[in-house]
């Protein structure tokens, strides 16, 4: 029974985003049906290559760009479509013109996601604390995804990071997503001469021997924060790894967290924020993306209250990135890849 629902739910999905559109902007142009019975067969084609390649841990670069870029500008289509056919209901003499408009409409906005899902950005945020005595400077990614992007991206992103000054780099979760991925692909993270501090993220642990690739780490001089603290310099780095309940992160966090030191920690899904420890000074989180294309992200706010940006509750503040990679397509529409840059500065009194 499960795997029938499982195969009904992915057939839907596939219809609805490598299909539904295309069949849309055709019936708006030409007047074709929007449910042809010949349009299920791509649909089956498409739902059983999307099953192999997520259930067989198959590597193929054409089968995965085919599957993500198709599913990044088939969503786009959907919701650019659907709107043009509200639009064509009340207004059918026009039919013609917005199916052009839908068409025009889906490959700009893809392409503009396209080129966004290569760039990327810095983001600046300070905090004050009474805590310290000194200025620290850190930087903060998350969400690499190393797999759906390549080892080039990395490289981009060590480019900027060159430029920058800071005591230590953070990654909070998600380095890695593929099978593909191997421990080469962190080479560029040979050219960072300061500490890399690592927590796991929900992607990690769907990877073929995720274990021993997730051991392969330390051979790039970074340490893996599992369920563990740290000191560099007056702060206290708690890193909590993924795949455990939001109840046990949180026991962890009232574990490891020091009133008398500033307490930044990281945890790669921002859903503990509510119940963490209220010493906590800074949490650092990533995984939701921000929504990554528009308008996904009303889709992920009914999941996590927050979503991207700067939080604050009582004395904790969280800041919630959006990534500086993306998942599946290499695109991103309404938001950005961003290197978050922390500078933690003794309070004015």
């Amino acid at each position: 029974m499960r795997l029938v629902i499982f195969g009904t739910v992915l057939f839907a999905i596939s219809f609805l985003v490598y299909v539904y559109p295309v069949n849309v902007i055709a019936h708006l142009l030409i007047g074709r049906e929007i449910l042809a019975p010949t349009s299920l067969i791509p649909a089956a084609i498409i739902a059983a290559a999307v099953s192999v390649y997520f259930r067989t841990h198959i590597t193929s670069p054409l089968l995965s760009g085919l599957i993500y870029y198709g599913m990044g500008i088939g969503f786009i289509g959907l919701w650019v479509t659907i709107t043009g056919l509200l639009a064509a209901r009340a207004l059918p003499e026009f039919s013609v013109h917005i199916g052009q408009i839908c068409l025009f409409l889906t490959v700009v906005l893809s392409l503009k996601a396209i080129v966004n899902g290569r760039q990327i950005h810095i983001t600046k945020i300070d905090i004050p604390s009474a805590k310290i005595k000194r200025r620290h400077d850190l930087l903060f990614i998350s969400d690499v995804h190393l797999g759906s992007n390549p080892t080039q991206h990395l490289a981009k992103v060590c480019d900027k990071i060159a430029g920058l000054d800071f005591d230590a780099l953070l990654i909070g979760g998600d380095l890695f997503d593929s099978s593909a991925f191997t421990a080469s692909d962190l080479d560029p993270l040979k050219t960072i001469e300061k500490p890399i501090l690592f927590v796991t993220g929900n992607h990690e642990y769907y990877v073929k021997d995720h274990q021993h690739k997730v051991a392969d780490l330390a051979a790039y001089n970074i340490t893996v924060l599992d369920n563990q603290s740290v000191q560099s310099g007056e702060l206290h780095i708690v890193g909590i790894s993924d795949q455990q309940s939001p109840k046990h992160q949180t026991e962890i966090a009232k574990q490891q967290v020091r009133p008398d030191r500033f307490n930044l920690l990281m945890v790669h899904q921002p859903s503990i924020f509510e119940t963490a420890p209220d010493d906590t000074d800074l949490m650092l989180s990533g995984h939701t993306h921000n929504g990554q294309i528009f308008p996904f992200g009303f889709l992920v706010r009914l999941q996590f209250k927050t979503v991207y940006g700067l939080y604050k509750r009582l004395n904790a503040r969280l800041y919630v990135s959006s990534g500086c990679g993306t998942w599946g397509p290499r695109m991103r529409l309404g938001t950005k890849n961003e290197i978050v840059q922390i500078t933690i500065s003794p309070q004015k009194s």
